[in-house]
Parts: C-alpha cells; structure tokens; sequence
C-alpha cells in the first residue's frame, strides 16, 4: 500500500471502523504480539538502510494525528483509540521506508484487514 492511499483510507474512517480495528488489535495472540515486534525491528532496519527514517517519521505523524481527528468526530475518547494510533503510525512508517518494506507492511496491516480496501 502506497502512503498517500493509506492516509486517504484513514481519513474515511467511521466509528464502526476504528471499533473493528481497536476490537482486531486487541483479540491479538502472544504470537501476533511477537511477530509485530519483529516487523518493528525489521522496519527500523529498512528505513535506516533507506535513509527515509525522517519521512518515516513524518508520516507516522500524519497518519496518527488523521485517526485521533477522526476519533474525536466520532466522539471517541483518545484513550480508546490509542492502540489503533500507534497501528496507524507504523503502517505509515512502513510505507515511508519503501517497495523493500512491503512484506513488512503486509502483516503490520492484518488488524486493518476488515477496514481498508485490498491493495
């Protein structure tokens, strides 16, 4: 998935989304727990070898700041929707980092499955 199409995704999200992911997120196994440190550690690899951790940064930003702006418009408190921000954010500093990320990025956004298009 390309960033801007992510961030375009974001921006549509309803209550009943964000409910679905923050619900995916936290029905997570161990293992699902260990596999996403493993990406994040892979990640940060990838955006170092990229030379795009700033723009990584950028957009995990961006991507955190359009799920909290849709929270609050749905009325959710930020407590609630946290998990789903800091998913949000490393699926945008996965597409920052790149084509070589795309593995990566796949299965950073397995709890975003039921929400986003196919890509």
């Amino acid at each position: 998935m390309e960033l801007a199409g992510f961030l375009a995704a974001l921006d549509r999200l309803t209550a009943d989304d964000l409910a679905l992911v923050a619900k995916s997120l936290d029905n997570e196994s161990m293992a699902d727990e260990v596999d996403w440190w493993r990406a994040t550690i892979a990640l940060d690899r990838a955006l170092r070898h990229a030379r795009t951790t700033r723009a990584a940064g950028l957009a995990a930003a961006q991507a955190a700041a359009i799920v909290q702006a849709r929270a609050a418009t749905a009325g959710i408190g930020p407590d609630s929707v946290a998990p789903v921000v800091r998913s949000a954010a490393d699926v945008a500093r996965g597409c920052a980092a790149g084509p070589a990320a795309r593995p990566i990025v796949a299965l950073l956004l397995e709890p975003w499955s039921a929400v986003l298009p196919a890509s």
